[in-house]
């Protein structure tokens, strides 16, 4: 199953260790232009993510 999530607006990472530990996609939302709602960022642990290429990343769901 293929499912475009769109592109990383964020990432979370542990300060510590200096390691990304997820990234953060835009969910669904419901805004007029971007304003008066919120939108369901989606996390994806760092551990769902299967590879990295220059124009694609692919996660297990």
């Amino acid at each position: 199953m293929e499912k475009d999530f769109g592109y990383v607006q964020d990432v979370t990472a542990d300060l510590k260790t200096g390691t990304i530990t997820s990234i953060i996609v835009p969910g669904s939302t419901s805004k007029l232009f971007g304003l008066f709602s919120s939108s369901n960022d989606i996390t994806i642990p760092w551990e769902n993510i299967t590879c990295i290429g220059d124009d694609i990343i692919l996660v297990k769901i």
